[in-house]
């Protein structure tokens, strides 16, 4: 297998788990990822649209649901008014409070499955893979 098909199978793999392991009947795995993905003190919109690949409009529908189900709010900058801003409500902090201890439970798993000799070396090599993805990111962006 080559490197590039090797990280497609990844990508799908982690896809499936978060989405079996991680997601619940009310969240989609983008759903999942955006929540991971905002800062408690709150994240600019283009922010968010940069950081999970997809176009403003996109992100916009993304975020609409998740105000919905109040687990985001949105607000303006104080500085630029053009500027919006994504908050996690206490209900979303809750549900994100919930993935994260999923995400960390298939964690632990998967490094206990790993022979104790090696899993300092898979993690240097993925922290490595990961350095290496965020330098890719930056060029496209």
């Amino acid at each position: 297998m080559d490197f590039g098909e090797l990280l497609k199978v990844f990508l799908l793999d982690l896809q499936s788990i978060f989405r079996y392991r991680v997601s619940s009947p009310d969240l989609t795995l983008p759903q999942i990822l955006l929540l991971s993905s905002i800062s408690s003190e709150g994240t600019d919109m283009s922010s968010l649209s940069k950081q999970m690949g997809v176009d403003n409009s996109t992100m916009t529908r993304l975020i609409g649901v998740l105000i919905r189900n109040d687990w985001v709010e949105k607000y303006k900058g104080e500085n630029d008014r053009r500027v919006v801003f994504v908050k996690i409500t206490s209900k979303g902090e809750e549900i994100r409070r919930e993935i994260d201890t999923k995400i960390n439970e298939f964690g632990i798993e998967i490094i206990n499955a790993i022979p104790p000799e090696d899993r300092n070396d898979i993690r240097e090599m993925l922290t490595s893979l990961h350095w290496l993805l965020s330098k890719q990111l930056l060029r496209i962006k």
